[in-house]
């Protein structure tokens, strides 16, 4: 029978059936080290084993889920305070890893009434953008319809509401949240363990620990290579006069151009331009 595998603990192999009745499993050899929640695997109905695995299409590496179909970068308007730049570098940081970004921003009930005007820099560069209110189950609907049929990770910044949010879209989820220190402003850590929790709908959700801080980022991607995770950006890389320009310093650069005329947002190029020098200076360093 075929499964996939929802979570590992104490040795012990959790898989679900395409009914998402869950299996607690052991396992026979080595294939226990390769293995992660996500991947389909094929188990012994009867002697409750795994046997064997099947190939999986990706894995996200922090932390590992394999086959994983799109990640939620959850973001709040309010405590603690929205920042486009921390939103760049989730951004960067999915779509760097070969994943499709899902926008979704918490806490609507607490904002003016123009507040979506801030993203429209990120519409127009293509992105999935929903406004939700966990506290107030506002806008629910919409974005469970685009997790349907598929694995979802969620992530984001601590203290934007996502174990809430689980909890209020999962039966019985029981996830521990955390109220923002009023002192830092900041999130603290709640998840730990990686699991794969089932939808109502056929689609699963994985939570992952959350970042109190991404001032820095560690990218596998050299700075060369950083305009093409800029979507606005992107489309322009081969219409500067220097091939290879790195629409920082060079004469005739489209992008440039684009951002006078106001086509390309400044403050989306502001980010791009400060997430290049620390890219050029991990370079030199190493």
């Amino acid at each position: 029978m075929q499964g996939i595998l929802t979570k590992l603990i104490g040795g012990f192999f959790f898989v679900a059936d395409s009914e998402k009745n869950i299996y607690k499993c052991s396992i026979r050899g080595r294939i226990q080290e390769t293995i992660y929640p996500g991947d389909y695997v094929e188990i012994n109905k009867e002697e409750l084993t795994i046997e064997d695995f099947y190939p999986r299409k990706n894995l996200l590496k922090r932390p590992k889920i394999a086959n994983v179909d799109q990640v939620i970068i959850m973001h709040s308007l309010k405590k603690p305070e929205f920042k486009a730049s921390l939103l760049d570098r989730f951004l960067l940081l999915v779509e760097s890893s070969g994943f499709e970004p899902l926008i979704v921003i918490n806490k609507i009930e607490l904002a003016d009434d123009d507040y979506k005007s801030q993203f429209e820099d990120y519409k127009k560069a293509g992105y999935q953008l929903h406004f939700i209110s966990v506290k107030e189950e506002l806008n629910f609907e919409p974005l469970l319809k685009k997790l349907d049929k598929k694995v979802n990770v969620l992530t984001g910044p601590s203290g934007v509401g996502k174990s809430s949010f689980l909890n209020k879209i999962i039966k019985d989820a029981d996830l521990k949240t955390a109220s923002v220190s009023k002192k830092l402003k900041k999130g603290v850590h709640t998840t730990r363990m990686v699991e794969l929790l089932s939808l109502e709908n056929k689609g699963w959700i994985a939570d992952t620990p959350g970042f109190s801080s991404m001032s820095k980022i560690d990218l596998e991607i050299e700075a060369e290579n950083l305009s093409w995770y800029f979507p606005e950006i992107a489309q322009f890389n081969n219409s500067c006069r220097f091939n290879g320009c790195s629409h920082i310093h060079e004469p005739g650069c489209k992008v440039k151009e684009k951002i006078e005329s106001g086509e390309i947002s400044k403050k989306r190029y502001d980010n791009y331009k400060e997430i290049y020098s620390e890219l050029k200076e991990k370079e030199i360093r190493y």
